[in-house]
């Protein structure tokens, strides 16, 4: 009769236990922010096999085409906030020659359907394995030199080509990290499953293009070092209100710390940032091509040279009337190119117009890519040592 009782007792204590525990999970999942959410259900939706938890890779001379996991849109998800898929990609698996990315695009479909929903596109960043990527292609002295990102693709811009005679070098077994992220501004019950699909196009195969090398300026903004996410206006106006300044903020050229991702108010504002220093121009060069990573309610986006008192280029954006989000951001491409002075300063400038009360937030980073002379004479003394050896 004892050993009944006790064997009772532990299955109800057992119980008590397990529903105790699920009352702690629900609730410490409550209190996470919509980001976390995101990744904590994905992570389990995957890990359980409930939707596709798999990337798709497809390869040939031409190319090499992605296609996500699913991902369920089951909230509304302002920008950053929306299930992501992340992939470690080698690029040239096994070759020995270097190819050479000549464009990149990225595109969302909802299930059902075989068109790309631009209002699903948060952004999809392609970043390059710093060490092994100059590493392979013996150039050693570049490691750290830079961030390591290739580019950004986002809502109105999900597409991105070199101009003929220009790419991007990719060594043997380069490794690149592809992360693309979900986007919902507008639909309220949504409850639906999308997979995002991912392309790079390569150049004919022994192509010798000329490189570009990728710079990403960033808009950075000054916020309350005492209390950042309530600041008090009335000691500096200009100070924003940060999100996230674990994930986005950046350092100036003083060293200090600013924010690239800030709440954005209502109506209409300028900002400014000198971004001469994240240039790092050693020499006159020339912009080939440049892409623009914006958030909803920009209206325009300048490169400005301070130096001559004049736009080097203006992305002129269109913003849905409808409904939230960027309906196009133009891009820039041209072989003969821009020209940037190593002597002169650059900054970048932001106009938004935010009609409504309600949450709006704002990023701005071009990604201008630029003449690689350096890479361009440490390519042309490899072929020529290698054709010597052979």
């Amino acid at each position: 009769m004892a050993l009944k009782r006790i064997r009772i007792f532990s299955v109800k204590g057992m119980l008590i236990l397990l529903m105790t525990g699920l009352v702690v999970v629900a609730i410490g999942y409550h209190s996470l922010s919509n980001r976390h959410q995101a990744i904590v259900k994905t992570k389990l939706l995957h890990a359980f096999r409930i939707i596709d938890p798999d990337w798709e890779i497809r390869r040939n001379d031409a190319g090499v085409v992605l296609e996500s996991p699913d991902l369920l849109v089951d909230n509304i998800y302002q920008s950053m906030d929306g299930p992501q898929a992340m992939l470690n990609l080698d690029l040239n698996p096994d070759a020995a020659a270097v190819k050479w990315i000549t464009g990149f695009k990225a595109e969302v479909y909802r299930e059902g359907t075989n068109v790309h929903n631009n209002d699903f596109l948060c952004h999809t960043n392609i970043d390059f394995f710093d060490p092994i990527h100059y590493k392979n292609l013996n150039f050693p002295q570049r490691i750290n030199a830079q961030y390591p990102r290739l580019g950004t693709l986002s809502n109105g811009i999900n597409d991105l080509q070199f101009p003929q005679g220009y790419g991007f070098p990719v060594a043997a077994n380069d490794k690149f990290i592809v992360a693309s992220r979900t986007l919902n501004h507008n639909i309220e019950d949504a409850f639906f499953k999308v997979k995002h699909r991912i392309s790079f196009e390569f150049a004919p195969p022994q192509s010798h293009l000329k490189p570009l090398v990728p710079r990403a300026l960033v808009l950075l903004q000054d916020y309350d070092r005492e209390n950042p996410y309530n600041p008090n206006k009335k000691k500096d106006p200009s100070l924003c209100t940060p999100i996230d300044l674990k994930n986005h903020s950046f350092l100036n050229k003083e060293g200090e710390k600013l924010s690239a991702h800030w709440i954005l108010p209502e109506g209409n504002h300028r900002y400014e940032f000198d971004v001469t220093y994240q240039l790092e121009l050693k020499e006159d060069t020339t912009i080939h091509a440049m892409a623009a990573h914006l958030h909803p309610h920009a209206q325009s986006f300048t490169l400005y040279d301070i130096t001559e008192e004049t736009a080097v280029y203006t992305f002129e954006c269109e913003n849905y009337n409808n409904k939230i989000g960027l309906k196009k951001v133009p891009v820039y491409a041209s072989e003969e190119g821009l020209t940037l002075y190593a002597d002169n300063s650059y900054k970048l400038i932001l106009e938004t117009k935010n009609p409504s009360e309600g949450f709006s937030d704002m990023m701005a980073v071009l990604f201008v890519y630029l003449y690689d002379r350096e890479m361009d004479d440490h390519l042309r003394s490899q072929r020529s040592l290698t054709s010597v050896l052979d």
